[in-house]
Parts: C-alpha cells; structure tokens; sequence
C-alpha cells in the first residue's frame, strides 16, 4: 500500500524549485521555524494539538540530517522499477494533498500493473489523521479483497 507518496518528486517546475529552496530555508529558519512553516503550509487541516506534536517530531532533528535526507529524497527515482512490483498494491492519495499532489499518485497507478487508485475526496496530506475512518475503510476493503 502507497499512500501520500511518490515514485520520483522532481516532476514539476515547482517541485524542483522546493527541492532547491528546502536546504536554504533550513539552514535559514533553524529546524523548529521551519517545521512550523511546513506544517503550516502542508498540514493545515491538523488539529493543534496533532500539528505542535508534528512541529516537534521534525523540530528535534539535526539539520544537517533533514538537508541530507531532504536531498536523497530528492534523488529519489523509482519510476522504472514500477513495473517490477507484481503483488497487489493500493495507491492511496488525497485530493487536496499540496505536498504531494495527485499526479505523483496516477505516475504510480499507471506504473504498477494492476493497481488500485482510491483518491479520498477533501482529503490533504495529512488524511491519515483528518479522514482516519476513509482511510481504514479503503484499506480494509484492499486487504479484505
């Protein structure tokens, strides 16, 4: 199951100036502003509580950590391995989703033979949390199938 994720997230003109900008902003803003933009940005459907544990799971870590990791997954190309994967695989995206936006989830479900696409409507990057009863609905559905 792939929810929320990519195959390769240097796509876009936009994407590819993120990629560029993360590392500055990082060094720039420090861990803990930068995590509140993000979440800010990324997760506004985030209840406060969710969103200032989210803030300080990403703010904890070292930045020179985060710019490593945030530039491997960068790097990161799995496109033409998609069609090695043969087991039964869920793509999971959400319509509103700005920090991975639905193409990444259609370059997975055409690159994986067979696969489902469920799209949850309404739905942001963090629908785990905000549509947690969609998304254990359509897992189940997957899993019980």
């Amino acid at each position: 199951m792939l929810a929320c994720t990519y195959a390769f997230n240097m796509a876009t003109f936009r994407e590819r100036i993120e990629g560029h900008i993360v590392p500055f902003l990082v060094h720039a803003l420090g861990m803990r502003r930068f995590a509140k933009l993000v979440v800010s940005q990324g997760l506004k459907q985030l209840a406060k509580e969710r969103a200032d544990w989210v803030v300080g799971l990403m703010a904890n870590q070292a930045d020179t950590l985060m710019v490593s990791a945030w530039r491997e997954a960068m790097a990161f190309d799995s496109r033409r391995r998609l069609a090695q994967i043969r087991c039964p695989t869920l793509v999971v995206a959400a319509s509103n989703d700005d920090a991975v936006p639905i193409h990444h989830a259609k370059m997975l479900h055409d690159g994986i033979a067979g696969s489902r696409l469920v799209i949850i409507d309404g739905a942001g990057h963090a629908l785990i949390w905000t549509h947690p009863d969609e998304f254990v609905r359509v897992t189940g559905e997957f899993l019980g199938g």
